[in-house]
């Protein structure tokens, strides 16, 4: 998010208008590094629900908020960044 966002925004204060894969390298890089913090994260979190004992819907909710929900989140919107960036206006007849 962090990356495509920032490329983005310089993108477009310049007015340029970058390739597709210009526009959506940041993206995949924004996606790995947030597998990799999420990876790390992955391990303390079985630990933290084995120590709690949760049932089976308190593991599933935990694991949306800690895992699944941070993930589309980046991507959701480290794509609209990349899109953003990609956009024409189209000048109708004057």
């Amino acid at each position: 998010m962090l990356i495509s966002r920032t490329l983005a925004r310089k993108r477009i204060a310049a007015g340029e208008r970058p390739s597709r894969r210009g526009a959506w390298l940041p993206v995949l890089a924004d996606t790995i590094i947030i597998g990799l913090v999420l990876a790390a994260l992955w391990q303390p979190a079985l630990t933290f629900i084995y120590v709690m004992q949760f049932s089976l819907i308190w593991t599933i909710l935990f694991l949306m908020l800690v895992i699944y929900v941070p993930a589309q989140i980046v991507i959701i919107i480290s794509s609209m960044w990349a899109v953003k960036s990609r956009w024409e206006d189209e000048k109708g007849p004057e």
